[in-house]
């Protein structure tokens, strides 16, 4: 999957974390932006939509979401729901995290034994 809104690793993270708040309750893009703040992540307003609308449109393109349209409100709200594919991709991600994590914990016990050693 390609990140436009963001690249690297702090792409892939949006995207991520995205993903995973779709999974969790399909949304629109606002209400997206406004649970993002549970991961430490700050949309400043308005202007700065652009980068979550780009990782959505690159989600909705590789197939990991798909969309529909809330007409029950106005305006209308394009409501974004996880595919199985995106399911299967969520896996993949976790896979990552919790490799990750133990390369992160190996890090860490590598520092501390060097600076115990001082």
């Amino acid at each position: 999957m390609r990140h436009r809104g963001g690249r690297g690793f702090r792409g892939w993270w949006l995207a991520s974390t995205i993903l995973l708040l779709v999974a969790e309750k399909p949304s629109h893009g606002y209400e997206l932006a406004e649970r993002l703040s549970e991961f430490g992540i700050e949309i400043p307003g308005i202007g700065h939509m652009g980068n979550i609308y780009r990782v959505l449109s690159d989600l909705e393109e590789s197939g990991l979401l798909s969309t529909e349209w809330d007409t029950t409100v106005s305006p209308p709200r394009k409501i974004y729901r996880i595919t199985p594919q995106g399911k299967l991709y969520l896996k993949e991600i976790l896979r990552s995290l919790e490799d990750m994590k133990r390369r992160i914990e190996t890090l860490e016990e590598r520092i501390k034994r060097v600076l115990q050693e001082e």
